[in-house]
């Protein structure tokens, strides 16, 4: 089972770049995957891309594209099934459906959209692959494949995030290579995609017509060379067809419609502060100007914090926090306070917030990484223990366990640990962190007894998936 599952999601992930129609594939229900299976390889999937680094390591940022996203699923054929949307750290345009709902969208794609409406028709065009049964064809495809195959497709795939160029002459030196054509998007592919795309954004009241004008961005050779530079355009083959019959489609009401959202640019100003290679030339294109846009003048506070000029920083958000009441400039100011090490100025802030948003993890969490920076561990234990509901947050239980080491409750630390690794199906590590649990001195024979009947359940998990 482990074996297969970790061999389907790698042919979910894996880059197309050659063209080419998909074989007969017969009865699209034969071989199917059952719900569990399916659970199984997106956890494997997202856990693969964990280790790599792959993931983009801003709450804020992910929790905008992960709202959005549930805003355009709960409009698709399958509102009732559960999507998972995530940022990839790289700096190419693309996006991608991989297995059981998990929809990537890599950070140079949301750099490159203009407006929200462009970032929400590739989200909807994805979500589209996944409710039309396109990957599925990925499965049926290679049900044959040998174990060779598989190491070399499985290291394309790990070096893929890291080294492209690397991924790219394995891809090209093993017979991963002739498995493209059989998993890359046709055209048919793709206008379904677009057409119950355009549905989505209606239905989700988000202007359809950024379909065509994402597409058009894409087409610009000026502003991103060839088209064969877009990994985007491998695996989603444009025309100027297509964006033609998208744009026929657009329902006439998308003049009405709001294009853009203040979210939107406010993640996008954080990730081209931070993804800049050169914070001081960037200066330039953020200076201060009558009646700007308040996305501007936080982006140049964002920039000041890049650029360790903290105290320009905490003016700017000082001004702009007193002009307009937005949560995102708060946490902007609080983390100044931080950089500043105004303790009283940070955590009052901090405090308020929490209090507002009992449940809301982006403030929860830099709210716990504030009382760990300043040694308050008893009071972070208790912010963080009160997250621990039906709903798991890898970041919870890694601060927990920080907060659990800062007080020497390493017992505790040891156990959240394990829990982490047990809810990401990584039983070996979570068996690891139980054993040392159970070389501490002192141990009681109870807390033994529970830990030795943990670590049966996780191997006996560990068997089963």
């Amino acid at each position: 089972m482990r074996l297969l599952s970790t061999f389907f999601l790698l042919m979910f992930f894996l880059p197309c770049q050659a063209t080419g129609s998909l074989p007969e594939l017969g009865n699209p229900s034969e071989r199917a995957l059952n719900p569990e299976e399916e659970r199984l390889m997106g956890r494997a999937f997202i856990n693969a891309l964990k280790a790599q680094g792959a993931l983009l390591d801003d709450e804020l940022v992910n929790d905008y594209l992960q709202n959005l996203g549930q805003r355009l699923a709960i409009n698709s054929p399958e509102q009732n099934r559960e999507f998972s949307f995530f940022i990839i750290n790289a700096n190419d345009i693309n996006a991608f459906a991989g297995p059981n709902a998990t929809i990537g969208i890599n950070k140079g794609l949301i750099l490159a959209a203009k407006n929200e409406s462009q970032l929400a028709s590739v989200i909807a065009h994805e979500i589209a692959h996944v409710t039309q049964k396109h990957l599925t064809r990925a499965f049926q495809a290679n049900n044959d494949t040998n174990l060779v195959t598989l190491a070399t497709v499985l290291a394309a795939i790990l070096v893929s995030s890291s080294d492209p160029t690397a991924s790219a002459a394995l891809m090209m030196g093993g017979v991963a290579g002739g498995m493209q054509q059989q998993i890359n998007f046709t055209r048919s592919n793709e206008n379904e995609a677009d057409r119950v795309g355009l549905q989505i954004l209606s239905k989700s009241n988000l202007n359809p017509a950024g379909m065509v004008e994402f597409f058009e961005i894409l087409q610009s050779s000026t502003f991103f060379g060839s088209e064969s530079d877009i990994e985007y355009l491998r695996t989603h083959p444009l025309n100027s067809t297509r964006i033609a019959e998208a744009a026929s489609r657009t329902p006439k009401v998308s003049w009405s419609t709001p294009n853009d959202s203040l979210l939107f640019q406010l993640a996008r100003a954080r990730l081209a502060i931070a993804n800049s290679d050169n914070p001081t030339e960037l200066q330039k294109n953020f200076l201060p100007e009558k009646n700007e846009k308040p996305a501007k003048t936080y982006a140049r506070a964002l920039l000041y914090m890049r650029l360790n000029k903290t105290g320009l920083a905490i003016t700017t958000l000082e001004a702009l926090v007193k002009k307009h009441d937005h949560l995102w400039y708060e946490l902007s100011l609080a983390y100044a306070y931080l950089q500043n090490k105004n303790q009283i100025g940070a955590l009052s802030i901090y405090k308020g917030l929490s209090d507002i948003y009992p449940g809301y993890l982006p403030v929860i969490h830099e709210y716990a990484r504030a009382l760990i920076q300043f040694g308050k561990y008893g009071a972070c234990t208790q912010l963080l223990e009160k997250q621990l509901t039906e709903t798991y947050n890898s970041n919870t239980y890694k601060l927990l366990a920080q907060s659990y080491s800062g007080q020497k409750q390493l017992l505790n630390a040891y156990i959240t640990n394990a829990k982490l690794y047990a809810h990401e199906g990584l039983y070996e590590l979570a068996i690891q962190q139980i054993n040392s649990a159970l070389q501490l001195p002192d141990i009681k024979p109870e807390a033994t007894a529970r830990l030795e009947a943990t670590i049966e359940i996780y191997k006996k998990n560990y068997k089963i998936e």
